[in-house]
């Protein structure tokens, strides 16, 4: 059913496009972070900020067919934020967003995270610690849910 609502949003040879890149990507991703190093994945990743500023409606378009996408539990081996993040950066990039990409940690049990398997929040979890990965647009949380921003110390950031 929720595929069905994802293909009758696309109206246009445009969006069918802009969701079979995004489709492939999300296909080839699981490969090229097993490969790679962070700092390169986003490299790779990275088309640079395209020179036309960022268009609201194309933006919407991109985040509504990711999370359409990311619904289906094949895709998520490395979990849904982690994809979510890479995708939109590169896709939002290249439509001429200047986003950055933040990776961070918290301790579980802080931020309402009180065990492992809470699945309000997707992140991976390892030893008491869990993260996220987000996107951050001038200076502030992009596409992100109001109770994560701030939960999270960040690690490591790529602006490109």
């Amino acid at each position: 059913m929720k595929l069905l609502r994802t293909i009758k949003r696309l109206k246009n040879p445009r969006d069918l496009r802009l969701f079979l890149n995004i489709l492939a990507m999300l296909i080839l991703l699981p490969r090229l972070i097993r490969r790679k190093s962070l700092p390169e994945l986003l490299k790779n990743l990275d088309p640079g900020v395209g020179p036309r500023r960022g268009d609201h409606e194309l933006l919407v378009k991109t985040a509504g067919f990711t999370d359409s996408l990311l619904r289906y539990h094949v895709f998520q081996r490395y979990g849904k934020c982690l994809l979510r993040s890479l995708l939109l950066f590169r896709f939002l990039r290249r439509q001429g967003w200047p986003v950055e990409i933040h990776f961070g940690v918290r301790k579980i049990g802080e931020a309402g995270i009180d065990s492992i398997n809470d699945t309000k929040y997707d992140v991976s979890s390892h030893m008491g610690i869990t993260g996220h990965s987000w996107l951050v647009l001038a200076g502030e949380p992009f596409l992100e849910e109001e109770s994560r921003r701030g939960s999270f110390a960040t690690t490591y950031t790529y602006a490109g």
